[in-house]
């Protein structure tokens, strides 16, 4: 907690695996993330800060390239989400995505798979979100939790909630099989949530 603030106001900045505050318990996660926490009573702020973070992606042959990368934990309890905003920038960093590459991207509590879509747990916290036609082999991810996931309740009383990053590449822009490719990602999360304790 930061000297001098009553405990409703503490703030803290911190770099990847630390906790993002001192009553909270959650953490950032991954290389090149960082997290600047604030809670106010019970409520919790994180801005999740990616600096050329990598995902690797992965070629289910005919369908889709896809890959993911945990950002966060929270801490061990139920979680209630009351929303989330990603504002991200993207860009391919190998021949193995074409330079006008069509995608989505989405934020979830299990990583990508290998299907066509983004669909459940993989975009439960931002659902899946078209990212606009690359140029140049560059692009945004910007999106947000809606109705459906704003308000609803992340169940970790058994085992912790993560967060994970999620990304698909469209089959037809993409051969990450002959050119192995990362998505290389910047920009913000931002969670704003409540624990609600254990069990």
């Amino acid at each position: 907690m930061t000297k001098g603030l009553p405990r409703s106001l503490a703030h803290a900045t911190v770099g990847s695996g630390i906790l993002s505050n001192a009553t909270d318990g959650s953490a950032v996660a991954g290389t090149g993330v960082t997290g600047d926490g604030t809670e106010m009573g019970t409520f919790r702020k994180e801005v999740i800060t990616l600096d050329a973070v990598e995902i690797a992606l992965t070629d289910e042959a005919g369908v889709v390239a896809y890959g993911g990368v945990k950002i966060f934990d929270f801490a061990e309890g139920a979680i209630l989400l009351h929303g989330a905003v990603a504002d991200l920038t993207v860009v391919k960093d190998a021949a193995g995505v074409n330079d006008d590459w069509d995608g989505d991207f989405g934020l979830g509590t299990v990583t990508a798979g290998n299907n066509a879509a983004l669909a459940t747990t993989e975009q439960n916290i931002v659902p899946t979100t078209a990212t606009p036609q690359a140029v140049a082999g560059a692009t945004t991810a910007q999106g947000k939790s809606t109705a459906t996931e704003s308000g609803s309740v992340l169940d970790g009383t058994t085992t912790p909630v993560d967060v994970y990053l999620n990304f698909l590449v469209d089959d037809a822009d993409q051969d990450v099989t002959t050119t192995a490719t990362n998505l290389v990602v910047s920009g913000t999360v931002t969670l704003f949530y409540t624990p609600l304790g254990d069990l």
